[in-house]
C-alpha cells in the first residue's frame, strides 16, 4: 500500500483513502481538482460577491429589490444570512417523499437556475417519488441487511459485474476505483462503518460535504432534494429517531402566503416563523 505522503487528494482537498485509490486516476484527478479550483475561484471572485449584492439590494429594499424577488433570491445569500435558521428537525422515517431537479427542471438552463436561486415558482412540485423506492435506498438497504456477509449482497455482486465485464465503477472525485474484488468489499464496508457509527451515536449534521437538503411544496410541506440523500437512506434504515434537513427551497406560492407582502428581513422571520409549522410530505 502507498505512503499516505505519496497520494494525492481528491478534487475537493481531502485525503484519498489508501484502499480504495489507484494510480489509474491521478490525471483524472488533477483535471477534476483543476477545475474545482476554476469554478471556486470564480464563483468566489464574481458570482457570489454579485449575488450578496443583489440580496443587500432586496433586504434593504433598494431600487431592484422587486426584481430580485421575482429572479427568486440568492440562494448562497438567503442561506449564509439565515444559516441554522433554516434548520428543521424531523422524524427520517417520514421524510419518504422526494424530488429530482432532473425531472422536476427538463430544461438544462432552468435546472441550473433553480439550483442557484431560493424561491422556486412553476409545478416542479408535482413531480415526487418515494424515496425507498429510490437505487440510493436500495443500495444502503441491502448492504446493512447483508453486513455481516457483504459477499451476498446485491451491491457487491453489482460491482463485481462490472468488474469482470472490464468496466470497474469509479469515480476521480472521490480517488475511488474498484478494479478489484477486495476494494469492492473495503468500499462497501466504508459505508457500513458510517451506519455503525450513526446507529451508536445519532446522526451528525456536521458530516458530508452538503447538510441534508429540502425543499418546500407549494403546501408548506417537506420533499428531500438532491443533498445527502444517502445520509438520509442511512439514518431510515437505522432507525434513527430524528435528523437535522436544511431548507433549500421554497415554492413561490407558500413564500407569498407566508411572507403577506413583506419585504427584507420581515419577510424572512415571517419565512422562519413559518417553518416550525412544516412537516414532511407523503408519497404521491
Amino acid at each position: 500500500m502507498q505512503s499516505r505522503k505519496k497520494l494525492p487528494k481528491t478534487p475537493s482537498g481531502e485525503q484519498v483513502r489508501p484502499e480504495l485509490y489507484d494510480p489509474q486516476l491521478r490525471w483524472a484527478m488533477r483535471r477534476s481538482r483543476w477545475f474545482n479550483r476554476v469554478r471556486d475561484g470564480v464563483s468566489a471572485y464574481t458570482v457570489r460577491p454579485f449575488e450578496d449584492w443583489l440580496f443587500r439590494q432586496w433586504l434593504t429594499q433598494g431600487s431592484l429589490a422587486s426584481r430580485v424577488e421575482a429572479l427568486g433570491l440568492p440562494r448562497r445569500s438567503v442561506e449564509v444570512h439565515l444559516g441554522n435558521n433554516l434548520d428543521i428537525v424531523v422524524d427520517p422515517a417520514k421524510l419518504v417523499c422526494s424530488m429530482s431537479l432532473k425531472r422536476s427542471f427538463t430544461d438544462s438552463r432552468k435546472r441550473r437556475t433553480a439550483s442557484n436561486r431560493f424561491i422556486w415558482p412553476g409545478d416542479w412540485d408535482l413531480t415526487r417519488f418515494d424515496f425507498q423506492t429510490s437505487q440510493r435506498y436500495r443500495f444502503i438497504s441491502d448492504i446493512w441487511q447483508h453486513r455481516r456477509d457483504l459477499d451476498q449482497s446485491c451491491a457487491y455482486q453489482d460491482f463485481l459485474e462490472q468488474l469482470n465485464a472490464g468496466k470497474p465503477f469509479r469515480s476521480p472525485h472521490r480517488g475511488v476505483l474498484l478494479n478489484t474484488s477486495l476494494r469492492v468489499w473495503h468500499y462497501l464496508k466504508l459505508y457500513i462503518g458510517y451506519m455503525e457509527a450513526m446507529a451508536l451515536g445519532g446522526f451528525d449534521d456536521s458530516l458530508g460535504k452538503d447538510r441534508l437538503g429540502v425543499a418546500i411544496d407549494r403546501h408548506g410541506q417537506l420533499i428531500k432534494i438532491n443533498k445527502g440523500l444517502h445520509r438520509l437512506a442511512m439514518a431510515q434504515v437505522v432507525g434513527l429517531e430524528t435528523i437535522v434537513v436544511r431548507v433549500r427551497a421554497v415554492h413561490e406560492d407558500w413564500w407569498r402566503e407566508v411572507t403577506q407582502g413583506a419585504q427584507g428581513e420581515e419577510a424572512l422571520r415571517r419565512l422562519v416563523d413559518a417553518l416550525s409549522e412544516c412537516e414532511p410530505a407523503q408519497a404521491a
